[in-house]
Parts: C-alpha cells; sequence; structure tokens
C-alpha cells in the first residue's frame, strides 16, 4: 500500500473515532485589475466643475472573495477593508449609497452609515439578490466594514466594486476577517507607485566609452509614460555637464535614427521617423529630443529606449572621466510671452514661426523653465578613457536554479565588448569567461553530432560542449564540424576558453551563450571576462538565479548500536516561488549505507504528491502543482530491517529532477529505467555506447545502475543519521570513606524580577505589524513580522531582543547569542544580565527558564515554559532564515503581558504598570 493511502485512511479512520469536523478555508481574494492611476484620479466615480459627485457605470474596478463552501440566508461572513494611499470620504459614500442600485439605506443625519447592495458575482452588473447581498459600513476614512450575506441561493463568490480617489505612493488594500472562510492579504490596486508625474527617465551608461579624442556615442535613455497619449508633442532637453565634450554637428539640423526600442503602448506607434534630435546653435552642450507621432494607435502607456546619440570634443582633447547628462523635461505655457507654447511646436515641427514665417528654433523658446511633469534626471551616460575595451550586458537572464530547456533563449546572454578607439580588438588573442552563480548549459548530444560517424571523433570523458556563438564569427573553433561549440572541462563547468580571430579594424565584439544557474544558489550571476593581450579583467552582472527549493533538516535521527531504530528524523522541502515543482517531477531520497522502508511524507498549499519506496531510497512524485510556494515534509522515517544500525554518520542525499531539472528523470511507475538529462559522459566507455551517446538514448538497465546519476548534484544533509556505541556501565567503585562536610548555608537569592516585575527592562509598549515595529509609539526597523503557522502566532527571536534594546553577542551584560554544534539543534539562548535566561532549543517544545542565584553567582533552573508549537526556523521578509517561537510564552517568561490584535494582524507587547 502505498504511504499516501495509509495516511488518508489513518485520517479517515481518525475522523470517524473522534468526530472532528473537517474545516476548509477561502479560495481565493482577488482585484479584477491593477489601474494607471496619477494622484487625485477618481476611480468608480466623476466629480463635476460644481463638486458634484456622479457614479460612473460601468465600474472599473472590482473586489471578489471566493469561499470554498457556499453559504445562503441566514448566513453571513464579516469583512474588514481598509486602504492605504486612498480616499474614501464620507461624501463620496454618501453618492455611492444614493445610486439608485442601492437599498436598504441607514443614515446618521444627512450622512449615510450603511447601506446594502446586491452581489454582483461574477458579472460587472448587480444579480437579483437571490444569491447573496453585500452589506457596506462606513466605519471611518479608508476604513470599511462589509458583511457578504447569504441570499435564497446558495453562492461561493461575492463581488463588490470599488470607488476611491487615489494619493501618491503605492495603492493597497488591505483585507482582514475573523473566521477563516475569507482569504486574508493586502492587495495592490495600481500599476506601481502613483505620482503627479507624466513620465519617469533613466539614464544608463552601458559601458560606453568615449576616447580621448573624443569619439563615441552616448549610453542609454529610457523614458516612460505613466499614462497614455503624453509623450506625442514632449521636448526633453539634455545636457553633457562637461566642458569638453558637445553633441555632434551632424545634429546642427534635426536627425532620426537614435530610436533603440519602443515598447508596451508605444511598440507599434513610434518609429525611427517620429523622434528627432537637434543640437543648440547658442550652446552645442545642449540638444532637444523631440517627438511627434500619430496616436490613434495607442492604446496604453509605453516607453522608448534612446541610444547612440553622437558626441565630439569642442577641442583637441577631452579629459579622461565619467560623462554626466541631465534630462530636462520642457514646460509648455498657455501664454506666448513666458515660453514654449503648443502652437511654437507644430511651427517648429514646420520649419516655421508662427508670425512671420521666418525659421523658428528651440532655443527661441527656450526659458530654461523645466516643467514639474517629470523630475530632473541627472547621471552618468559615458566615460572617457584611454584605449581599452570595455564590456556591457545587452541580453540578461532571470533564471531558476537548475531549469533549462535546450533550444529555448529564456538562457541566453548576450554580451558586447566596445572598442570605440579601435586600438584593442585589432589583436587577437584567448579569451576566458568565468561564471559566478552558474555554469555554461550543456548541449544534447544528439544536436551537435550531426556529421560524426564515430564515437573517438568527438568523445572525451573529462568535458562536455556548450554553444558559444559571435557576430561575423570572431570566434576560432578547434573543428570546423563543430562550430558553435565549446569543450568544457566537467571539473570546471562554469569556464569556456576560446580563441578569437579576424578582429582587425572592429569596434565591438558581440558573444552569446547559455547558463543554468546553480539551484543551491540564490542572488546576481556575475560574469569575469579576461583577454590573454588585456590588461584587467573586467566583470559584469549578467542575471539573477532563484534557488527553486530549500532543503531544512529539521530533526536528525540519533539510534544506538545494537538497539532497534524507531521511526524518527524531520526533514522539509520547501519551494522559493511558486510552481518550483511540476507535475511529473520526481524527487529521490536516499541514506548513505541504509535502506528506507517507510517515511510520512505530507504536502500543503494544494501541491499533490504520490510516494513509494525503491531499491530502499523514498521516491516522492509531483502530481499536481501548489497554489502557493509549498513545503514537502518527511518524518518518522523507517529504516529497513532489523534497524541495528552499525556505529558512525550517515548522510542522506535528496536528488532527482524536483530537486534540479539537470538530474535524471525517474520512470516512477517501473522505476527500472531513466533517461540522462545534462550530464555529459554518464557512459564510462563512449565506444561501446556511441550509437546510444549521439541520439541521446542513454538507458539503463534497472534502478540499482541508476542511483548515482540521480544524486549526481543532490542536496547533501550530512550526519542525518548518527549510530552511537552504548555507553558500558562503569565499574562499582569502593565505597569512599565519607566525611561529613560542614554544610553551607541556603543561598537566598534576590527577587529577579525587580521591584516593577521587568526583570530590569524598562517601561515597554511593542507593537509589530505588516514587518513594522514601534517601541514606545516610536518607529523601529524590524525584517520580520508575525507568523501565523497552524493558528499559532509566531514572533522572531531576533528582532524581539532589537526592540527590547537587547544586542547580540556579548561577553556581559544583556545578550542574545546562537549556538549550534556540529547538526546537533541550534540553541538560541536570551540573558538578562542577573536577572533571567531563556534556552530555547530549535525544535524544541519547550523554553527553559534559568533565574539568576545573587549568592552563588549562576544561573540555576526554575522550570520550563511549554510551546503550543516548536521554536523553529522559518524565513522573515527579507528571506533569510530567522528562530521563531510562539509569541505569548517567550513574551510572558519576559515579563511582559501579551495580546494579538487580529483585525490589524499585531503582535502587542507590554510590561508598563
Amino acid at each position: 500500500m502505498k504511504l499516501k493511502q495509509k495516511f488518508v485512511m489513518l485520517l479517515a479512520a481518525a475522523m470517524i473515532t473522534s468526530s472532528i469536523p473537517m474545516v476548509t478555508f477561502a479560495k481565493n481574494t482577488s482585484i479584477s485589475k491593477t489601474l494607471i492611476l496619477t494622484e487625485d484620479d477618481t476611480v468608480g466615480y466623476t466629480v463635476d466643475d460644481d463638486d458634484n459627485i456622479e457614479i460612473k457605470k460601468p465600474f472599473e474596478q472590482f473586489l471578489t472573495f471566493d469561499i470554498d463552501i457556499d453559504i445562503k440566508e441566514p448566513e453571513s461572513i464579516e469583512v474588514y477593508l481598509e486602504g492605504d494611499n486612498i480616499e474614501i470620504t464620507q461624501d463620496l459614500f454618501n453618492a455611492w449609497a444614493e445610486d439608485d442600485t442601492h437599498t436598504d439605506l441607514e443614515r446618521d443625519g444627512k450622512d449615510v452609515v450603511r447601506f446594502t447592495m446586491k452581489n454582483y458575482g461574477n458579472e460587472t452588473t448587480p444579480g437579483d439578490g437571490t444569491e447573496g447581498t453585500i452589506e457596506i459600513e462606513y466605519t471611518d476614512d479608508n476604513e470599511l466594514k462589509v458583511i457578504l450575506k447569504g441570499g435564497s441561493k446558495a453562492t461561493d463568490q461575492f463581488r463588490m466594486p470599488l470607488l476611491y480617489q487615489a494619493k501618491d505612493g503605492l495603492l493597497k488594500l488591505n483585507v482582514a476577517s475573523h473566521d477563516g472562510r475569507i482569504e486574508e492579504g493586502t492587495y495592490t490596486l495600481s500599476k506601481g507607485e502613483v505620482s503627479n508625474k507624466k513620465f519617469t527617465a533613466e539614464i544608463d551608461d552601458a559601458g560606453k566609452i568615449i576616447s580621448v579624442e573624443g569619439e563615441g556615442e552616448l549610453g542609454e535613455i529610457e523614458i516612460d509614460e505613466i499614462k497614455a497619449h503624453t509623450l506625442n508633442g514632449s521636448v526633453f532637453r539634455l545636457t553633457i555637464d562637461s566642458s569638453d565634450l558637445i553633441f555632434s554637428d551632424k545634429y546642427n539640423d534635426p536627425e532620426s535614427g537614435i530610436l533603440d526600442d519602443s515598447n508596451y503602448g508605444l511598440s507599434s506607434a513610434v518609429s525611427d521617423d517620429d523622434v528627432t534630435f537637434v543640437r543648440s546653435d547658442e550652446d552645442n552642450a545642449i540638444g532637444y529630443l523631440i517627438f511627434d507621432f500619430d496616436t490613434s494607435k495607442v492604446s496604453a502607456p509605453g516607453g522608448v529606449v534612446i541610444k547612440n546619440i553622437e558626441v565630439e570634443a569642442e577641442d583637441d582633447e577631452v579629459a579622461t572621466g565619467d560623462i554626466d547628462l541631465t534630462i530636462e523635461l520642457m514646460e509648455f505655457f498657455d501664454d506666448p510671452d513666458d515660453g514654449l507654447t503648443r502652437d511654437d511646436f507644430d511651427a517648429i515641427s514646420n520649419g516655421k514661426k508662427p508670425s512671420d514665417n521666418e525659421d523658428y528654433t528651440w532655443d527661441d523658446v527656450d526659458t530654461e523653465d523645466a516643467s514639474d511633469d517629470m523630475e530632473e534626471v541627472e547621471g552618468v551616460i559615458a566615460v572617457v578613457r584611454e584605449a581599452g575595451v570595455g564590456l556591457s550586458v545587452e541580453e540578461e537572464v532571470d533564471t531558476i536554479g537548475g531549469k533549462y530547456t535546450h533550444g529555448k533563449d529564456d538562457n541566453k546572454v548576450e554580451i558586447k565588448f566596445s572598442d570605440p578607439t579601435k586600438e584593442f580588438l585589432t589583436d587577437n588573442g584567448k579569451l576566458e569567461l568565468t561564471l559566478e552563480g552558474a555554469i555554461f548549459a550543456p548541449v544534447p548530444a544528439s544536436e551537435i553530432i550531426k556529421s560524426q560517424t564515430a564515437g573517438d571523433d568527438f568523445a572525451d570523458e573529462d568535458g562536455f560542449y556548450t554553444e558559444i556563438t559571435s557576430n561575423d564569427d570572431r570566434i576560432e573553433y578547434d573543428d570546423d564540424a563543430l562550430e558553435d561549440f565549446i569543450l568544457i572541462n566537467e571539473n570546471h563547468p562554469n569556464v569556456a576558453e576560446f580563441n578569437l580571430q579576424d578582429l582587425d579594424d572592429q569596434d565591438e565584439l558581440v558573444i552569446q551563450f547559455y547558463v543554468v544557474g546553480n539551484p543551491g544558489f540564490n542572488g546576481d550571476i556575475e560574469l569575469t571576462a579576461e583577454g590573454s593581450k588585456w590588461d584587467d579583467p573586467m566583470t559584469a552582472t549578467i542575471g539573477t538565479v532563484t534557488q527553486p527549493i530549500e532543503v531544512n533538516l529539521v530533526q536528525p535521527i540519533d539510534v544506538v548500536e545494537n538497539e532497534r531504530a524507531y521511526p524518527a528524523g524531520l526533514i522539509t522541502i520547501s519551494e522559493t516561488d511558486e510552481h518550483m515543482f511540476e507535475a511529473d517531477d520526481v524527487i529521490a531520497i536516499k541514506i548513505e549505507d541504509l535502506l528506507i522502508d517507510d517515511a510520512d511524507v505530507v504536502a500543503d498549499n494544494g501541491l499533490d504528491i504520490d510516494t513509494k519506496i525503491a531499491e530502499g531510497h523514498l521516491l516522492i512524485e509531483i502530481q499536481g502543482r501548489s497554489k502557493d510556494p509549498a513545503t514537502i515534509t518527511i518524518s518518522d522515517i523507517k529504516l529497513d530491517g532489523s534497524g541495528y544500525i552499525p556505529v558512525g554518520e550517515y548522510t542522506a542525499y535528496i536528488g532527482g529532477q524536483g530537486i534540479h531539472v539537470a538530474n535524471t528523470p525517474i520512470n516512477f511507475e517501473e522505476s527500472s529505467s531513466s533517461k540522462i538529462v545534462g550530464k555529459p559522459d554518464e557512459a564510462d566507455d563512449w565506444d561501446d555506447d556511441w550509437e546510444d551517446y549521439k541520439n541521446n538514448e542513454i538507458n539503463l538497465e534497472d534502478y540499482s545502475e541508476d542511483k548515482d546519476e540521480i544524486f549526481a548534484a543532490a542536496f547533501s544533509l550530512g550526519s542525518f543519521v548518527t549510530s552511537y556505541r552504548p555507553v558500558e556501565p562503569e565499574p562499582e567503585p569502593v565505597p569512599p570513606i565519607i566525611i561529613p562536610p560542614t554544610p553551607d548555608p541556603i543561598p537566598q537569592p534576590d527577587d529577579v524580577k525587580g521591584e516593577n516585575g521587568n526583570y530590569g527592562l524598562p517601561d515597554l509598549d511593542i507593537r509589530i505589524s505588516n514587518g513594522r515595529a514601534t517601541v514606545n509609539g516610536k518607529y523601529a526597523e524590524v525584517t520580520s513580522e508575525p507568523l501565523i503557522v497552524d493558528g499559532v502566532t509566531m514572533v522572531g527571536v531576533a528582532d524581539l531582543a532589537k526592540l527590547l534594546g537587547i544586542p547580540r553577542d556579548k561577553e556581559v551584560g544583556n545578550t542574545l547569542n546562537y549556538y549550534q554544534h556540529g547538526n546537533d539543534p541550534a540553541v538560541v539562548t536570551l540573558r538578562l544580565d542577573k536577572r533571567r535566561t531563556l534556552e530555547i532549543i530549535i525544535g524544541s517544545y519547550e523554553i527553559n527558564i534559568y533565574d539568576y542565584n545573587s549568592l552563588t553567582g549562576t544561573y540555576q533552573s526554575v522550570g520550563k515554559k511549554s510551546l503550543i508549537k516548536p521554536a523553529q526556523i522559518l524565513m522573515d521578509n527579507e528571506g533569510l532564515s530567522r528562530t521563531f517561537v510562539p509569541m505569548r510564552p517567550i513574551g510572558e517568561a519576559l515579563g511582559f503581558e501579551v495580546s494579538w490584535d487580529s483585525k490589524n494582524s499585531e503582535a502587542i507587547f507590554t510590561n508598563k504598570n
């Protein structure tokens, strides 16, 4: 019988015998769509010139509650809404309530306190009320109480429109409830932060190098609209902040050819001819970027990327160093006497002056006034240096560790070496690329060998091939038949070496290659490029790697030799983001030199799994992906045979493509054959197995031969099982002659609580909520917020100590210490000097308490405090591992009164009398 079936039967039996009802929770709470808004925009209504509020139909945005269990009258669910950076005024609520679709108004004078609307269900118009109604109560500015009431028909979905005015910042709606049937959380209402600006601009030097003679091009300028239809007809003033450089004289007349890319809503609306650049006649270090295009095809905001604007030296030579550029949006005026007007724009675009038909330039109307519709932007856009080569990244990767599919460009990197002086790239030589956080992607043999007929023509058991190409064939390959492929040493899969060719008179070299992120790594992928004829290596960030899963050893297995080993051990395997585990992925777990006979395996957040034992290994197959990042918990591992384990330490290994896609996909039903993926030399003798290798079909006969390949890139948990030699009894000693000692006086400790019962701590009122904290009303920075684990509120010990003013790792005084010996459970110690010490052991359901005895000068045990959930390692807001314990026991052990405000998700600690 499979483990999963056993688990289901046990669960069913437990439900029958104990009559415990099953509880299902809310499916989902969602916003229908996020909106693009600027400050003071209204959603769901308009305001006329007389400040009258008019409800706008159909509504633009809806809040939807999906619940698992249908409700019907008289059932109801209470929900509390609170807005961040939005404004819901009493006047707006009155107008909303008085809309003719609403009934049952309850007033307080002229103001409406609450009203009832019909449920919109899954539509944008309300139903007839048979499937429930929604009562909305105005409790305070930007706060609403919502009661979802069942109708004559059962319903599992309630949908209500949202009305508010946008304010500066990121618009959010906080949803809270008390009975678990509504998914609580914070939901974003707007796309990006709301501001009163129309544009954002960004400068990127992109590694642009300008020679000391002044020849070269500036880096990239990216301009993005906040709202659609704003870029057309705009003029941006560009100023080079250098006394040595000016814009090229080619821009004496408006010049196009500087548009590199247009995106989103502008991708099909703006062409190269629609963007021109002209330099100022009065100051050649100033130029005007002009947009004039047809907006009929624009339906959404977008952005443009400008590059390759040429510069030159004002005199003979340019000083080395950074070149700064300032970007300003020119202001349009209603009065021509004030400066540039829209009529001026049209006239200059046509090359004439409106009044006398004479030539008219941007210099004539540039008053040096900058518009408030965009923040002035200043940054480095190029660098002037002596002859040399620059490195820029043209195409980055954003990858999940170990995830790679050959033939797709998701893992493709493109880099460019630039030499505007054309003095460096004329030299050929060897180029070495080294990756940190990734390896070069192996290419399947079937893709490489298309003309080879014998294994000797290709075989190299110490390496594999990766694909590296360059524009215009600048890479010299060892074998013409293997063009585009570079041999990689398997012991150094992150290093590629090759020679360059035909670089005479070249000012740039573009190279493309593919990478696979390391599955155990989180962070940036760094590239170091070193040429045999370069002065210094160059580095660049070419992308990021997200670790697909995290393996935690919660509890190892400790046994005694010649004593039966009972089921024990606890391992968790957690997704770091949603859908890291794919359907049909397999996770394989083995223990060095030991066989697994059984184990309890469960998964949360909707992850569907199946399990079996094969060849003494535990296999877990993913049958359905999770809704949210899920955790697989393996516990009560039973070892095969008698369970008598020789003395020693045994490592557990966790592999399979569920951990790293480049491992072996296992045939779960048969567990007897599998296909090697991403491993370059599985066959020991390529001559014997050449046809299989060439066809990418290395099929192993049975699971026992397949095991080594499965765990080739596995996670390793050292000393997972430790077997100790039993302690031999000491021989009975000869009874010594006992001389009764003179008894010491019984020490009487001081009252460690102190006069005010605060254990020496000051009077404190601490509140922690949503990653923020206050101490006596003042903001304090923390990295963790309280977590609800199976209904128990947990707090981070390190952050609580920080809020108490307790430092870390001090020899004397108050201190917080973290200690772990070998694979023993970690211990966190919180000491209030000469008062009390708390000892928290990871995985333990108790806190050990020691009070200070002033007569003996030692801390003596005064008992334990039980925990409803064990102390455990969880992730904080920044993705770091932190020790969490149940909130109430640790607070009370420190002399605090502890409470939890569920409406505001706020933990409260106070020791004020």
